[in-house]
């Protein structure tokens, strides 16, 4: 009896595991790290964070969840947003290397915790994007369907 319940014991500790183990791997499978940077608040010092995030097959997916998860701001108290709460993707396209990106108005007010300006904000989105998708050349910037004409050494 005793080495029937050590059997017993041993298997269900091993489904136990492999169970575990094939819960982590299913969440995780779709998963990728991605360093998200943001200024920080009492300097121009810029400072990476890394997270999970999704990841697709599609391109043009993978930088609109990134570049969506970007607006939402940091998650360290001791960096700024690169834009002003609440500033959303309104639409996004990816053709022939090229991101194009349009933001809402939103993006144009500055944010009264940060001192960093909209000039800083755009060449850290775009910095973001190509640091993180290396097949990306060019990102180009619009808010409300206007270019910014920020210049970031493209």
């Amino acid at each position: 009896m005793s080495k029937k319940l050590r059997m017993i014991s041993a298997i269900s500790i091993l489904a136990v595991f492999i169970i575990s183990f094939a819960i982590y791997i299913s969440v995780n499978l779709h998963k990728t790290e991605r360093i998200f940077f943001f200024p920080e608040h009492n300097n121009s010092k810029t400072v990476g964070e890394s997270r999970r995030i999704p990841r697709f097959i599609n391109r043009e997916k993978n930088v609109d969840i990134f570049t969506r998860e970007l607006l939402l701001g940091p998650l360290n108290m001791k960096l700024d947003s690169l834009f002003s709460s609440g500033t959303k993707l309104e639409k996004m396209l990816y053709r022939n290397k090229i991101i194009y990106l349009d933001l809402d108005i939103k993006a144009l007010f500055p944010d009264k915790k940060a001192i960093h300006g909209f000039d800083t904000g755009i060449r850290l989105l775009k910095k973001n994007i190509k640091f993180n998708f290396p097949y990306v050349k060019k990102v180009v910037v619009t808010i409300s369907g206007e270019e910014t004409l920020i210049e970031d050494g493209e």
